[in-house]
């Protein structure tokens, strides 16, 4: 991916992978698209087994950690093009499920 790199930006998690493994991007996409999917169980997990446990500070991350997907997810940076993140919140707050 040529575009990745002419920005003058730092390599990102791709890049690191590609070098790292020497394999194409979409292998890497694969492997990154895994890794991302083992830690949400884990923090799942972790969120159902430890409940009680988990300090205010530790649930606070747990929290951010969970809502990460509605700004990545799909590999769509929402943060920077909202459009994505613009339909969530019309459906959350123009348009409600009824109830």
């Amino acid at each position: 991916m040529q575009h990745r790199n002419n920005r003058g930006d730092v390599a990102n998690c791709v890049d690191c992978y590609v070098s790292e493994h020497k394999v194409t991007d979409k292998v890497a996409f694969a492997a990154i698209d895994s890794m991302i999917e083992d830690e949400w169980k884990t923090t799942n997990q972790a969120r159902f087994e430890h409940r009680r446990e988990l300090f205010p500070v530790v649930q606070r991350v747990v929290n951010f950690t969970l809502s990460l997907p509605v700004y990545y997810g799909d590999r769509k940076d929402a943060f920077t093009f909202s459009t994505h993140l613009n339909g969530i919140i019309k459906n959350l707050f123009v348009k409600p499920i009824p109830i």
